[in-house]
């Protein structure tokens, strides 16, 4: 039987017609949307559960132990409040000629380029974040929040028809 021999240089290989996807979002993007709410989660849940839970003759504390309960409670709701509306927002970006495709590390979905109204950058803690508006809301709504990579910038210089904000 003949070994078919496959190339190992795939930079030479036909297209068909399609440019490569490049990806615009940061590789951190994965450790601030997964790991960062659901460790902070894991452990002031916890955090709030010793607190519910361990009889008032075992703590020591300097206020009453009713305002240090409630005020684990309001921290734990604070920091889910905080999540959903930041953190939880961002997402994976790539993009071609054609299509931009968008991730929550779940679903993820193409939009053709036609569909983006246009882009804005912001700071948000501290850190630089791309919205990208779109035209009418799709799986994800109507602004795709992504932290941008190093390629970002390669990509607006070659493709800035996208008009910012």
């Amino acid at each position: 039987m003949d070994r078919q021999q496959i190339p190992t240089d795939t930079a030479n290989l036909p297209k068909n017609g399609h440019s490569r996807q490049m990806v615009l979002s940061s590789n951190l993007t994965l450790f601030w949307r997964i790991f960062v709410p659901f460790f902070g989660t894991v452990f002031l849940s916890g955090l709030m559960l010793a607190f519910l839970f361990i009889d008032e003759s075992d703590l020591y504390l300097p206020v009453p132990v009713l305002w240090a309960r409630v005020a684990v409670v309001v921290l734990w709701l604070l920091w889910l409040l905080v999540i959903s509306r930041t953190i939880w927002r961002l997402k994976r970006v790539d993009a071609d000629d054609t299509h931009i495709y968008v991730t929550n590390y779940w679903t993820a979905v193409r939009y053709p380029w036609q569909d983006i109204e246009r882009y804005e950058e912001k700071k948000r803690l501290g850190r630089r974040v791309i919205n990208f508006k779109l035209r009418a809301p799709g799986r994800f709504g109507d602004v795709i929040s992504f932290l941008p990579g190093s390629s970002f910038e390669d990509w607006k210089k070659r493709n800035g028809e996208i008009p910012a904000a």
